[in-house]
């Protein structure tokens, strides 16, 4: 919810909890409860759209779905004297880049060649590896794991996405 920052998202779930008496959060039920509640803060975060409006914006959702998660797998041959070196690379079949979001977007098929594509790549590396870090670091340190190596990819991402820039 780009409308909210995250502590505000944590108050309206939790308010809407007491509220509501719940003890678990259950998307569909606060849906339905906020769809009473016009008065809310977060009411037309979910609807100023008329329905027509809504179920295009859900449409356009599953459409970035489809193309989520599709892979290419690229294989680069050397050849030094008689030895051969074979080595297998796998991207994202498209790539969103962020600079082009605010404007409506949409996916670039992602060409392994091209400096521009593999920097805005490093990038979402990086964010994301951050973004994966700031999740999950408490549980994987409660076990003993050292997220340093992890820290030291995200940094090395941003650094090479930073010289090249």
């Amino acid at each position: 919810m780009a409308g909210f920052p995250k502590k505000e998202r944590q108050r309206i779930i939790d308010e809407y909890l007491a509220a509501s008496g719940n003890n678990m959060f259950v998307p569909h039920e606060f849906v339905d409860w906020l769809g009473g509640q016009p008065e809310h803060e977060a009411y037309d975060w979910f609807y100023s759209l008329n329905d027509a409006e809504a179920a295009r914006q859900h449409r356009i959702q599953l459409a970035r779905q489809m193309a989520s998660g599709l892979r290419i797998v690229v294989q680069d041959t050397t050849t030094n004297d008689q030895v051969v070196s074979l080595s297998v690379r796998e991207y994202p079949t498209f790539i969103s880049p962020v600079s082009l979001r605010k404007s409506g977007g949409g996916y670039e098929r992602f060409d392994p060649e091209s400096s521009d594509a593999q920097q805005e790549l490093r990038r979402q590396a990086a964010t994301a590896m951050a973004s994966w870090l700031s999740r999950y670091r408490g549980c994987a340190e409660n076990i003993g794991l050292d997220m340093g190596p992890l820290e030291d990819i995200a940094q090395t991402l941003r650094g090479v996405e930073e010289e090249v820039a």
